[in-house]
């Protein structure tokens, strides 16, 4: 991917970057193409890219287009000293790599999971959180995300419903870390960042289990409870010894809103530290793909679209863009449809062709279960009646009997 200085030097801040129309996502702003704006029949000459439909319209008629991105957000790998395969995502390893790491990445995913369980009966029990033990986890995943993303972001498509709680801790942590490096955060940081997700629904512990768990929706007087846990969330860090002020914070703001209407303070999250608008963001995209006793779960594609349309009234608009520009429209571990009806599970992404990963398809056209057999979209190739394959959409973990745990964990 090349990266080009924008000429127009008195925004310092901006970088105009010419990537192929592939790899375009939704959240980008197109600032220009590889060709006149009047061969493509759009009415402005620039678009921010808002839905499927804008990605494939600059698809149709380019090969590349040039962005304007914020130089934070830009990861450039000589000013970051990294070398470009280590920093980017989705997509970061083959396969066969992830293979390789797996069981390491799945002894820290489970030892975590333990560890986060403990902290919460520890809260339940008004005991002490082990501070210096739920660091040293933090530290094995971080160290996991740095050697291969893609193992532990696979494993959090592991959703238990029943242990939602613990296990959404778990996971918004891991995601955090991994969106943290995805910014560029030193590891000290990514640390400090997974505690905060790790621990920012402590609170929820001390939420009557009838409303916590109530299979439909809330009155407005339990809603009014529930909201209860950030300000619970705060008391029970501030009493822990060696809990970092933005720990407590986290636990304490992340339902604030950009909008100034969130909740317990309706203050505008814009005056908040970017690690509680990072775990706002990786909050709520968690709690939208995970199935509750309420509510189904949602495809990422779907989820993302969510974040995307709160950019400025409930989230942090650069962060949010970021994210998504992060998770990709397919991320590893997603369950997919194909136009031809077959079902299957995105193995890796193509860095340069995000709407062709890798896919292990593993149902019929008649949604019957077959053995799996991994293809690459990208080489176009054909199904049985010799048309090429491709995506049709996104599917929630769970439709047609497939459960996502069953292929990562064979």
């Amino acid at each position: 991917m090349k990266k080009v200085v924008r000429k127009d030097k008195s925004d310092s801040k901006r970088l105009e970057v010419k990537i192929p129309a592939d790899s375009l996502e939704i959240g980008m702003h197109v600032i220009r193409v590889d060709r006149p704006w009047t061969d493509v029949p759009v009415l402005l000459q620039g678009l921010t890219l808002k839905t499927p439909e804008d990605l494939q319209l600059i698809r149709k008629h380019c090969l590349y287009a040039f962005i304007e991105v914020e130089k934070e957000f830009w990861l450039d790998p000589a000013r970051q000293h990294l070398k470009k395969e280590e920093i980017s995502y989705p997509g970061l390893r083959e396969q066969e790599e992830i293979n390789k790491v797996l069981p390491e990445a799945r002894f820290t995913f489970e030892q975590t999971k333990f560890h986060v369980k403990d902290v919460l009966e520890s809260i339940h029990c008004s005991r002490k959180i082990d501070m210096k033990a739920s660091r040293k986890a933090v530290q094995h995943c971080v160290k996991n995300i740095i050697r291969n993303a893609n193992a532990l972001l696979w494993l959090t498509q592991i959703k238990e419903q029943d242990a939602y709680t613990s296990e959404h801790c778990l996971r918004v942590g891991i995601l955090a870390i991994a969106f943290g490096r995805f910014l560029g955060l030193n590891e000290s940081d990514l640390e400090l960042l997974g505690l905060c997700g790790m621990l920012h629904d402590v609170g929820k512990v001390k939420v009557p289990d009838d409303i916590l768990n109530k299979p439909s929706q809330l009155s407005n007087s339990e809603f009014e409870i529930m909201k209860q846990h950030a300000t619970l969330g705060k008391t029970i860090l501030e009493s822990q010894e060696h809990a970092h002020k933005l720990i407590i914070d986290t636990a304490h703001y992340h339902h604030e809103r950009i909008d100034g209407k969130g909740y317990p303070e309706q203050i505008s999250a814009k005056y908040l530290h970017k690690f509680v608008r990072i775990i706002s963001i990786v909050d709520a995209y968690d709690a939208i793909t995970s199935a509750r006793c309420y509510k189904g779960s949602a495809p990422a594609f779907e989820a993302l679209k969510i974040l995307f349309n709160e950019r400025d009234i409930h989230f942090d608009s650069e962060l949010t863009e970021a994210f998504i520009r992060m998770i990709g429209i397919y991320p590893p571990g997603t369950l997919v449809e194909m136009t031809n009806g077959e079902v299957g599970l995105v193995v890796s992404a193509n860095a340069n062709l995000r709407l062709k990963p890798k896919v292990e398809l593993v149902m019929t056209p008649d949604h019957k279960f077959r053995a799996p057999y991994i293809i690459n979209l990208e080489e176009n190739i054909t199904d049985a009646q010799g048309k090429v394959y491709a995506i049709k959409k996104g599917l929630s973990n769970g439709t047609y009997g497939v459960n996502v745990k069953d292929y990562i964990l064979k």
